[in-house]
């Protein structure tokens, strides 16, 4: 998977979480994600995993290291969604 998929993907499920969290539901034109996320057999571990992050996220990323919490945190959700 190309780099800009994985941001791609990654940006689709923490908006899908959003969206979830805030009552939306999935109509006949959402897209893959948005439909089926709520269903996933790891939801609950990717919530949590995107939860901890904004815990630790300190508002903006000044170091390499801070921007390599964000690189993770993509991997880590693609590996989840996809497994």
């Amino acid at each position: 998977m190309e780099e800009k998929d994985i941001i791609e993907l990654s940006n689709d499920i923490i908006t899908c979480i959003t969206k979830l969290s805030l009552g939306e539901k999935p109509g006949m034109l959402s897209g893959k994600v948005f439909k089926n996320l709520h269903e996933h057999a790891k939801f609950g571990t990717i919530k949590k995993l995107y939860a901890e992050h904004l815990l630790d996220f300190k508002g903006q990323y000044s170091s390499t290291e801070e921007l390599k919490t964000l690189t993770d945190l993509r991997y880590k959700l693609i590996e989840l969604y996809l497994d």
